[in-house]
């Protein structure tokens, strides 16, 4: 009878209390792909994008045939008036009679179409929106591109924090313990009050820690959700095997090199740029030659057919129904030839200053690939140097958390006074930071370095 109330009892709560699914990020890949799909300022660029493939569909149908139907309705409240000599309607000479010229009411409809058979500025128009369509791609690229190096350094620092907040538990419990020591020699008048106090000091200083780092850690975990654009978000406690050294992300050996015929220690200077950033500014700088023609074949003359044809009601009275009633057609056909002469220098500015534009656009472009390489060269020197000291740190860090048992023990037994302890202890806390920023660095601009070699 127990134990059938008691899982009625369980049965009540869990359907009381609503259960809020999780999504789990195992890795920091998993957290890249799930920003690249959820991202809403990724996903506003690859609409704003569409956009710019509409436009192309735009310029392209300016250069087709184009057909309307034109309506007009005038009310004319007051007709013009002529005076004609009235001795053509058998008046005296010298005389004259007002006759009033057309009728209220106008109604007209007809067809015209228009047909550019030369006309280069158009099909210029339609060169600029297709480089206007490639920028709206690799723009989205380059924020994708951004975002995964966003994604990357938040993930790590939300691992990284979770690391520090695990090793600051495991420092906390080290210091009761001692707390708890202190207490006891205390009540039996074997220590002063003096040491007792900054035992509890020392915990107390720990303790704050603890809880900046768990703030830190909530803080980076809200801004990893944000940008993976989902709120449920939680990094894999697999990730915590990094600090030991476990985790298959860790590399043993450096997979980059400086070397110029290996890896990403080539000049990225080439002819055909692969990376967003360069693709973007080659591209905006393409677009700026196509503005130059632009702006060079508005001085060439242009061609082009058209054709209308309309019939006119006139009415006395809005009986534009009554169809036995006469319509009048006017019919047109042609060719319009247009060239420019003088324009005020206008187009001479237009020209000069497109020139100008693209000359940016090139420096730019080659500004922009000094800075790349040289950002990746700080990359790989950082993450070679890391690697390197990671070794280092890494024995430091096992070394002094021997020390620290050791010295827990010893304390314990009245070999070592707290001064001693103490010295370990900041030994320790020194290494533990040590080795999880190195660490922090190598998995960091690791990450950083293999974005950029998959291009």
């Amino acid at each position: 009878m127990m134990k059938k109330t008691t899982l009625i009892y369980i049965l009540v709560l869990s359907l009381s209390h609503p259960i809020f699914s999780q999504t789990v990020i195992k890795d920091v890949n998993e957290a890249i792909e799930l920003a690249k799909k959820n991202n809403l300022d990724l996903q506003i660029s690859r609409r704003t994008a569409q956009v710019q493939q509409w436009n192309v569909t735009a310029a392209k149908g300016a250069r087709l045939p184009q057909l309307k139907l034109t309506t007009a309705f005038d009310y004319n409240f007051v007709l013009p008036t002529q005076l004609i000599p009235a001795q053509f309607f058998g008046g005296r000479e010298g005389e004259f009679r007002s006759i009033q010229f057309g009728v209220p009411f106008n109604l007209t409809a007809g067809l015209e179409g228009n047909v550019p058979l030369w006309n280069a500025g158009l099909k210029q128009e339609v060169e600029i929106a297709k480089a206007n369509q490639k920028i709206g791609i690799l723009q989205t690229l380059v924020l994708q591109d951004d975002l995964s190096t966003q994604v990357a350094r938040l993930y790590f620092a939300t691992v990284f924090t979770q690391q520090y907040i695990t090793i600051t538990q495991q420092n906390l419990a080290n210091t009761d313990s001692i707390a708890r020591i202190v207490a006891e020699r205390k009540e039996k008048g074997l220590i002063d009050q003096l040491e007792y106090n900054r035992v509890r000091s020392t915990r107390l200083a720990i303790e704050d820690v603890l809880h900046q780092n768990e703030m830190a850690y909530q803080k980076n975990l809200n801004q990893l959700r944000v940008v993976v654009g989902d709120s449920s978000v939680i990094t894999s406690s697999s990730a915590l095997l990094l600090l030991s050294g476990e985790g298959s992300t860790l590399q043993k050996e450096p997979p980059f090199s400086l070397d110029k015929e290996k890896g990403l220690g080539r000049s990225v200077v080439t002819d055909e740029v692969a990376v967003p950033r360069l693709q973007l500014r080659a591209a905006q700088f393409s677009l700026a030659k196509e503005q130059v023609k632009k702006e060079q074949k508005l001085r060439l003359p242009t061609l082009s057919a058209y054709a209308r044809y309309s019939e006119q009601a006139q009415r006395n009275q809005l009986n534009f129904l009554n169809f036995n009633e006469k319509w009048f057609g006017i019919g047109v056909a042609g060719l319009r030839f247009e060239a420019p002469i003088y324009s005020g220098r206008i187009r001479e500015s237009g020209i000069a200053r497109a020139r100008v534009n693209a000359d940016i656009a090139q420096m730019q472009l080659d500004n922009e690939k000094r800075k790349y390489e040289s950002e990746t060269q700080d990359l790989l020197i950082t993450y070679n140097q890391s690697l390197n000291s990671l070794k280092i740190n890494r024995e430091a860090y096992q070394l002094n958390e021997e020390n620290m048992q050791l010295v827990l023990i010893k304390y314990k037994g009245g070999i070592l006074s707290y001064d001693q302890y103490l010295n370990v202890f900041n030994e320790v806390l020194n290494a533990q930071n040590k080795y999880l920023r190195t660490l922090a660095d190598v998995m960091i601009n690791g990450k950083l370095l293999e974005i950029r070699n998959s291009y």
